[in-house]
């Protein structure tokens, strides 16, 4: 029996709920009308439909992106990337789904940026992709040479400007790694000493620590990187392994909650602004990425070249830590020489 309230749906044997549509072929679903589970599987499959329908047309911006999805230079993205990038996609195949992705326009594509402006960000997170799609269209034909109406759509300027974060200081670190549980305390070494994001620092496994180096293949880029080893985390390492448990020594992450299980970097984060707001002495402000910058300071202060730098950090946290390090380091300069005038 076919309900046709359920489009695409029979009752087999009588008992049965079945979902059957060229697209998604004969599949089962959970439960009976009625049932949040039946509901919710079969929502998943018209979704299906629907943007299958999409794709077949050819001159459809979810066909662009369907293209986009299965291709070389799409599958080459790390995993975090790629979820990254097929999240914003969605975002513009709801709003442009139906549109010849050659005729689409500036303003088209700025009206979808301007829908999510209260998150600037994401705003401009989506015109990046929709010039990311166009620049993969154009080498592979589907569009007139050099055309990108997202290439001119301005980037949304944050309420109280560009977010900065705040770099930690050696009295802030120095609270922290005393009070801190050991989970944070590592992954406050691990993000100071190695300069590292917090998506690459919670892939390092024991293996990535071999005492004077510590491997890291950042997930951003993808560039495996080969860093010296700072000895303050050497020796803290070397400790922490010593003290683990038999079970834990076999174990490939270094950065586990104190149940053994590895984090991610969202749950590493959030757990790490928990432990800053849970200190007393500690600025709530304070984040993994602020010793990240904290990193690049402690580099510019030691006398490295911007070239070292940015071969740990990367160009653009270069920037940033130097513009602190040499506010810090005129702050000092000017202090011991109003300190040296006092005393004449």
């Amino acid at each position: 029996m076919v309900r046709t309230e359920l489009r695409y749906t029979y009752l087999a044997k009588g008992r049965y709920w079945r979902f059957r549509h060229p697209k998604t072929g004969d599949v089962g679903l959970p439960g009976k009308p009625g049932e949040a589970a039946f509901y919710a599987r079969y929502s998943e499959l018209i979704a299906i439909v629907e943007a299958k329908a999409h794709e077949d047309d050819k001159s459809s911006f979810a066909y662009l992106i369907a293209r986009y999805l299965r291709s070389a230079e799409y599958q080459a993205l790390s995993d975090a990337t790629q979820l990254d990038y097929a999240r914003t996609c969605e975002v513009l195949k709801v709003a442009l789904g139906d549109q010849p992705f050659a005729l689409t326009t500036r303003n088209m594509l700025k009206a979808v940026r301007d829908d999510h402006a209260a998150t600037p960000r994401k705003a401009h997170k989506i015109k990046q992709m929709a010039s990311c799609l166009y620049s993969w269209a154009d080498d592979n034909d589907l569009v007139p040479a050099g055309f990108n109406p997202a290439k001119d759509v301005r980037k949304l300027k944050r309420k109280g400007g560009t977010k900065e974060y705040t770099v930690w200081s050696d009295a802030e670190f120095a609270v922290f790694t005393k009070h801190a549980i050991t989970p944070m305390r590592t992954a406050a070494m691990l993000a100071r000493y190695t300069g590292q994001r917090v998506q690459d620092i919670v892939k390092a496994t024991w293996q990535d620590f071999q005492g004077d180096e510590i491997r890291v293949r950042q997930a951003k880029t993808g560039a495996p990187l080969i860093i010296a080893c700072h000895r303050k985390l050497r020796d803290y390492l070397n400790e922490l392994k010593r003290g683990l448990d038999a079970d834990r020594k076999r174990g490939v992450m270094i950065l586990t909650n104190v149940v053994g299980l590895p984090y991610n970097a969202n749950s590493l984060s959030s757990a790490v602004n928990r432990e800053v707001n849970r200190i007393d002495a500690m600025p709530t402000d304070r984040s993994l990425h602020g010793l990240r910058y904290m990193a690049g300071s402690d580099m510019e202060e030691a006398g490295c070249t911007v070239a070292e730098i940015e071969s740990v950090l990367g160009h653009q946290t270069f920037k940033m830590a130097l513009k602190y390090a040499s506010q810090r380091l005129r702050a000092k300069a000017a202090m011991e020489k109003r300190e040296a005038g006092n005393e004449s």
